[in-house]
């Protein structure tokens, strides 16, 4: 297929993602399943292509809230991966309204409960539309974030909810706050050891709270799988929670890469300025490539000055403040430089490589921001070992 983009795209290559979860289920007991986190469209890969891709491979997909789980269950009208609707469970991991109620329970999508006013609400909800709401149970063993506090009253309050009759409880979680650092080490044994121990009382109460499980990507990258389901986020597209982890423990594959156009070549003269501000005059006379890429599109505003791209095999810096749609980069040691040419903004274009970790360093943020900041009107072109298969613009 030919590569049809308007002005920049995001280059996914599939068959790296995949190798990633084989990777990960490698290390895992053969009953373990995988749980794809596909949040924020697949940290920027785009959801329904990926889930579609990896469906045959894993246990259930997780999103963040229902909207993004009713993408993944529509049909679209076009694309081999992008337009069936992806059939397996799906775990919305946070909060859901009680206004989004009855899309969930209609498109068989499992929510999160920690609150047991919330849980009545959503049995009524599944007695109205005459089906079962499948649940799974978070709590909160150290993160503060969302969840039941491990005492004998959440205990009391899980049972009443077990007792419903339009609920179903599948599953029973908990979140890693420092799993991927050195000095965390401590904590997540503790959160590890409350998690097991609040299971382990609801089993005594007689409340079966289904598969158990903990472990992020964090978690998964540490060897704490010993439970029926681990949850595989930044992992599954090729990079590490942290420096921290263990990196050796699995040759992960970035599957993702950002290119722009270049749209334009400015001949600089020495003195002369660009960009809002003028923030950057020229030390002496130069030449300035635009890219048809801008903070609209995901690309820091913070880089602006600082942060570098690659056209033609050499890094090129950039020139004065990123603007919404475009931005201007050093060419003027790139021989033979023209207008159509491909930069790579981060990620990898033929030999050369630009780690998106380092883009993101430069930025002042890490490597999960960037990734979730792609914008949606960048197109994305998906990939097989370099062939290209398939190609999802969202507007």
């Amino acid at each position: 297929m030919s590569l049809k983009y308007d002005r920049l795209y995001a280059a996914v290559d599939l068959a790296r993602i995949r190798r990633n979860l084989m990777k990960i289920k490698s290390t895992l007991a053969e009953d373990t399943g995988v749980l794809a986190v596909l949040k924020a469209d697949a940290y920027g890969h785009g959801a329904r292509v990926v889930a579609n891709y990896i469906s045959g491979d894993i246990a259930m997909a997780g999103v963040a809230g229902v909207s993004e789980a009713l993408e993944l269950r529509k049909e679209m009208p076009e694309g081999k991966l992008y337009a069936p609707r992806f059939t397996k469970p799906i775990l919305v991991l946070g909060y859901t309204h009680p206004s989004m109620f009855s899309d969930a329970i209609e498109n068989d999508v499992t929510l999160t409960v920690f609150d047991e006013e919330n849980a009545k609400a959503l049995d009524r909800a599944a007695a109205l539309a005459g089906k079962i709401a499948n649940v799974h149970i978070a709590v909160d063993t150290g993160m503060h974030r969302i969840g039941f506090r491990p005492c004998e009253e959440s205990a009391a309050s899980i049972e009443r909810i077990a007792s419903l009759k339009n609920i179903r409880i599948r599953g029973i979680f908990s979140h890693f706050a420092r799993a991927d650092e050195f000095s965390g080490v401590g904590e997540t044994d503790r959160q590890e050891k409350l998690f097991n121990s609040f299971c382990d009382s609801l089993d005594k109460r007689g409340v079966d709270t289904g598969m158990r499980h903990i472990s992020n990507s964090a978690g998964i990258m540490t060897g704490r799988t010993s439970y029926p389901l681990v949850r595989a986020g930044i992992v599954l597209y090729g990079h590490y929670p942290s420096d921290e982890v263990n990196s050796s423990l699995k040759d992960l594959e970035p599957a993702l890469s950002v290119r722009a156009r270049i749209v334009n070549i400015a001949e600089l003269k020495k003195g002369e300025s660009l960009s809002y501000g003028h923030t950057f005059t020229a030390p002496e006379d130069m030449k300035a490539a635009t890219l048809a890429a801008g903070y609209a599109d995901g690309i820091f505003r913070s880089l602006s000055n600082k942060g570098k791209v690659v056209v033609g095999g050499r890094q090129c810096r950039i020139l004065g403040r990123i603007c919404m749609d475009q931005m201007m980069v050093d060419v003027t040691s790139v021989n033979g430089c023209a207008v159509g040419d491909e930069a790579l903004i981060f990620g990898e274009l033929g030999d050369c490589r630009l780690p998106l970790e380092e883009v993101a360093g430069t930025a002042g943020s890490f490597n999960y921001e960037l990734m979730c900041e792609i914008g949606r009107r960048m197109t994305r072109i998906y990939f097989e070992d370099g062939t290209p298969i398939e190609a999802v613009s969202y507007i």
